[in-house]
């Protein structure tokens, strides 16, 4: 007789936690993420929603096509982090994302991201007039 231990099954989610990031319509939003050392030469990427076994064939870019119309994508080595820059921003690029590093072994390696692409309004509801500047509206940058 052969018995199996019961196996539980593995939900396909990302992350114990994410980091939240916030821009406005219409404006650009930098991500910034994290990687090892040994990651250097890897393949970066991002992706939508929050699940990682389909992320990398879901990419929305990744360190071998660097650009499209609304991301880009750098990877500064030295610093050892990538940074997608997300631009002409609408309510519909709001919701989860995942950075992914692929590495050899098949587990990738992943970070979450939450954003929130708010009317230029409820942007500046949440700032008084005097911490509002023209850089604060340009770009977001999230480090995680």
């Amino acid at each position: 007789i052969l018995i199996l231990p019961h196996l539980h099954s593995l939900t396909d989610t990302c992350c114990d936690s994410s980091t939240k990031v916030q821009s406005y319509e219409g404006g650009s939003v930098s991500i910034s993420c994290p990687y090892e050392s040994q990651d250097q030469n890897n393949m970066k990427y991002i992706c939508r929603g929050n699940q990682p076994s389909s992320c990398l064939q879901q990419a929305l870019i990744t360190s071998n096509n660097r650009r499209n119309t609304q991301f880009s994508l750098t990877d500064d080595k030295v610093s050892r982090k990538f940074t997608v820059t997300i631009t002409s921003l609408t309510q519909k690029d709001s919701g989860s994302y995942l950075c992914g590093v692929q590495r050899n072994t098949g587990l990738d390696v992943f970070s979450a991201v939450d954003l929130e692409a708010n009317l230029p309004s409820a942007l500046t509801s949440t700032f008084s007039s005097t911490q509002l500047n023209s850089t604060q509206l340009n770009s977001s940058h999230l480090y995680l």
